[in-house]
C-alpha cells in the first residue's frame, strides 16, 4: 500500500471553502472575537476609535486589540511577527477579515493606548463578575518581576562610575606627561592629537561628575540608561526590570486587579493593591499577602475600610548571645503607661521614634540591669532594649488572624503562582519585555493580564459545559 496523499494544489473547487469552516466552532479565537465585539472602544479611550470624516479610513482599534489578545494568547507579541501572522495564519485571518496591518500601525497601537489597555482589564473583570464567576470574597496579593527592555550593561553604578572616573584620571594624566614631554623637548611637531584626546577626556570626567551627581541628588545608587524608570532587581540577577502585582481572586483564579511599579520590594504595595482590588469587586474582602507586604501602618489602614489582611509574619527576632536571651514576648506592654516592665519587674521606658523603621525603642535604666539577677539571660549589652511598632496592635491581630487559619497562606500559594506562570512562560517566554518605561510594561502587562483572564475564562466554561454534558 502507499502513503496517504493530499490533495492536488492545482485542484480548482467549484464552490470556496469558507473561512469559518476552518475555524474551529469551540476556538478560543471566537471568545476574544464575541468579548472584543461587545466593548465600547470609545468609552474605553481607545484612539481612532471615531470613525474619520476625512482622509483613509483607519483600522478600527477593535480589531487591532483582536489581533494583539490573539497574539499574546500565543506568545506572538513582536509587531512583525503580527504582521506575518495576518496574511498565513487562518485563525488570524478569520479574526480580522483577512486585513492585513503592517507592523508599524500595529506597535503605534500597542504604544499609544496604554490607559484604554488598562481600563480594559477593568472592564473584563465587570463582564466576568456579571457571569458570576468572580466570588470575591477572597483576594490574594503577590508580586512578581519581569525584565525591561535594557539590559544588565545599562546599568550605571556608583561603583562603576568610580572604577570610569579612576580610569579617566589615569588617562588624563598620561595624556598630560605626554605634553609634558613635549614641551620639554621643545618639538616641532604639533601636539594636536594629544591636546584633542585630552579635551574628550575632560569631557567625560565632566559626564562622569554629572551622573554621579544625578544619583546623589535622587539618592539612587543606580540607574539604568535609556530606561531611567527601570530599577536593577536582585530577583532577576542584578538585571533592570519592574514589579508586576496583581490581585487574584481565590475562588476563578481571574486577576481583579494588575499594577505595575519600579518599587523593588513589595513593602509599601499591600495598601494600594488592596484598594484598587476591593474596589474592583465592590466591597469588603479578605486579602491574603506572603511576609513581603508586612506592612503595619498599611494593615491598620485597610483594616479601617473593612479589608481583612491575612500577611504573612515578617518580626524580628532575638538573636544575641546565640539566641539563648530572653525573647521581646516575654515583657509586658502596659499601653495606659506606654511601657514595658521585664521578667524582673523593672520598667523599660519610651524613647524617640525611628521614622524609617516606625519602631520605637524602649530601654531600662543601666542601674537597674546593672545587679539585676536575670541579666546574663536578657542582655550583653549595659541595658536590655525593646522596640514596638507604632502600628503593633494591628500586627498583632494579623498574626493571630493568621495562626488561627495557616490554611489561607497555602491558599495564597495556590492562587498566585498559575497566573504568573502563564504570563512569564507562555506569554513573554521568559523573555525581555518590547517596550520601555512605565508606560509600555503597563500596556505589554496588561495585554498579558487580559489573555491570561480570558484562556482561564474560557477554559473555566468549557470545563463547566464539560460537566454539564456528563451529568446529562
Amino acid at each position: 500500500m502507499g502513503h496517504r496523499a493530499g490533495e492536488s494544489r492545482q485542484q480548482a473547487a467549484l464552490f470556496p471553502v469558507m473561512l469559518d469552516e476552518l475555524v474551529a466552532q469551540d476556538s478560543l479565537v471566537r471568545v476574544i472575537d464575541s468579548w472584543v465585539g461587545s466593548l465600547d472602544t470609545h468609552r474605553l479611550g481607545f484612539g481612532k476609535a471615531q470613525p474619520q470624516v476625512r482622509g483613509a479610513p483607519p483600522y478600527d482599534p477593535a480589531d487591532l486589540l483582536r489581533l494583539y489578545l490573539w497574539g499574546y494568547s500565543f506568545s506572538v507579541r513582536s509587531s512583525r511577527e503580527l504582521e506575518r501572522e495576518c496574511h498565513r495564519n487562518v485563525e488570524c485571518m478569520w479574526l480580522l477579515g483577512k486585513l492585513a496591518p503592517d507592523h508599524k500601525t500595529i506597535a503605534e497601537f500597542r504604544r499609544t493606548n496604554t490607559a484604554a489597555l488598562v481600563a480594559t482589564c477593568a472592564a473584563f473583570v465587570q463582564f466576568a463578575r456579571g457571569l458570576k464567576l468572580i466570588a470575591g470574597h477572597t483576594l490574594a496579593i503577590d508580586g512578581t518581576k519581569v525584565r525591561a527592555v535594557a539590559s544588565r550593561g545599562a546599568i550605571i553604578g556608583q561603583k562603576s562610575l568610580a572604577k570610569q572616573a579612576q580610569r579617566n584620571a589615569l588617562e588624563i594624566e598620561h595624556y598630560l606627561k605626554l605634553l609634558n614631554e613635549q614641551d620639554r623637548q621643545e618639538q616641532a611637531q604639533p601636539a594636536g592629537d594629544v591636546r584633542a584626546a585630552l579635551k574628550q577626556l575632560e569631557s567625560q570626567r565632566e559626564q562622569i561628575q554629572a551622573q554621579v551627581e544625578a544619583l546623589a541628588a535622587e539618592n539612587r545608587t543606580s540607574r539604568v540608561e535609556g530606561e531611567d524608570e527601570a530599577r536593577v532587581m536582585p530577583s532577576l540577577h542584578g538585571a533592570p526590570g519592574y514589579n508586576l502585582q496583581t490581585a487574584v481572586d481565590t475562588h476563578s483564579h481571574l486577576i481583579v486587579a494588575h499594577e505595575v511599579t519600579s518599587e523593588v520590594t513589595d513593602q509599601r504595595q499591600l495598601q494600594p493593591m488592596g484598594e484598587v482590588a476591593s474596589k474592583a469587586v465592590d466591597g469588603g474582602c479578605a486579602l491574603i499577602a506572603d511576609a513581603g507586604y508586612a506592612n503595619g501602618e498599611q494593615i491598620a489602614a485597610l483594616g479601617q475600610k473593612n479589608l481583612t489582611c491575612y500577611v504573612g509574619v515578617n518580626r524580628s527576632v532575638n538573636h544575641h548571645g546565640g539566641g539563648a536571651l530572653y525573647d521581646k514576648s516575654v515583657f509586658t506592654y502596659d499601653a495606659h503607661s506606654d511601657t514595658f516592665t521585664c521578667p524582673a519587674g523593672k520598667l523599660l521606658h519610651r524613647k524617640k521614634l525611628d521614622p524609617s523603621s516606625m519602631l520605637v525603642p524602649y530601654m531600662a535604666s543601666a542601674k537597674d540591669c546593672g545587679g539585676c539577677a536575670h541579666k546574663g539571660q536578657c542582655t550583653t549589652a549595659k541595658c536590655r532594649s525593646v522596640s514596638r511598632h507604632v502600628h503593633e496592635q494591628a500586627l498583632q491581630a494579623n498574626a493571630s488572624r493568621v495562626q488561627a487559619q495557616p490554611e489561607m497562606m497555602r491558599l495564597r500559594g495556590n492562587t498566585v503562582e498559575h497566573p504568573f506562570d502563564f504570563i512569564k512562560n507562555r506569554v513573554l517566554r521568559n523573555a525581555r519585555l518590547l517596550m520601555r518605561g512605565l508606560q509600555g510594561a503597563r500596556a505589554e502587562l496588561s495585554l498579558a493580564v487580559l489573555a491570561y483572564n480570558l484562556k482561564r475564562m474560557f477554559n473555566m466554561l468549557a470545563n463547566s459545559k464539560n460537566r454539564q454534558l456528563a451529568g446529562a
